[in-house]
């Protein structure tokens, strides 16, 4: 397993998850939970910095190609229609 990715944001984790997922690229997370359940400030990027709590993205050598274009690659159309306020 080759380490494809880390992060300090949880959000940022559960992107890099669904891209992962949408591929169907086999991977392993560490450092993904919760650091404390009573203070909510522990599990926000700067509270993990701070703990020095990253959360790190693996796949297998054989996909770490295919992974880091997954995972670099926005496939959202949320911002494709032009709004009219």
């Amino acid at each position: 397993m080759v380490e494809v990715f880390e992060t300090y944001d949880p959000m940022i984790a559960n992107l890099v998850k669904a891209k992962l997922n949408d591929e169907e690229i086999p991977f392993r997370v560490t450092g993904d939970y919760n650091i404390t359940m009573s203070m909510e400030t522990f599990n926000t990027p700067i509270g993990r910095i701070a703990l020095k709590r990253p959360i790190k993205f693996f796949v297998p050598e054989s996909m770490t190609e295919l992974a880091m274009v997954a995972i670099n690659t926005d496939k959202s159309s949320f911002m494709d229609d032009d709004l009219e306020y």
